[in-house]
């Protein structure tokens, strides 16, 4: 498993490894989802990849959070069936995260950054990246979105950030 120091937000990440071995492992792991999301006829690139990489329910619940805001404060015809799967996804993680010992205020911190709550809506309406990833987590459905969510939830322990590339 790969010892990292994720700061996510909807344009960027950035780790910091423990060592080169590990850096190469990561790298070979997002290649392979890629050329295996590249070989998968009729479904989306970044799905696929999301499948087959080894992600715990924090970096999940990030990467809902990120969408989540981008949808609610950039996206004007917002699906409705999308916006109420988001939020349940996100309500499902909640639980988990609180029954694991988060506080309310921990839980509620967590959203306010990954959502970047204190970005400017023309900075973060702007960024073509957090677009995309709205994009591809809305064109799989919500059978996708509450697969991957169910699975990470159901997962023992507390939750935890796991491979977050």
């Amino acid at each position: 498993m790969i010892a990292a120091i994720f700061s996510i937000s909807l344009g960027s990440c950035t780790t910091q490894s423990s060592g080169d071995a590990e850096v190469e492992a990561a790298i070979a792991a997002a290649d392979a989802a890629k050329e295996s999301a590249a070989n998968t006829a009729g479904e989306s690139e970044y799905a696929d990849a999301m499948q087959s990489m080894p992600m715990g329910a924090v970096c999940w619940a990030a990467i809902l959070e990120a969408v989540s805001s981008y949808g609610q404060r950039c996206i004007t015809d917002e699906s409705a069936d999308f916006r109420a799967a988001l939020d349940e996804a996100r309500h499902r993680l909640d639980r988990k995260f609180l029954n694991s010992g988060w506080s309310e205020v921990r839980l509620s911190t967590f959203r306010r950054q990954m959502g970047e709550a204190d970005t400017p809506e023309a900075e973060l309406c702007s960024n073509a990246d957090a677009l995309g990833i709205y994009r591809e987590t809305e064109k799989p459905g919500s059978e996708w979105l509450f697969k991957i969510t169910d699975d990470l939830v159901s997962r023992p322990g507390p939750p935890e950030w796991g491979t977050c590339l």
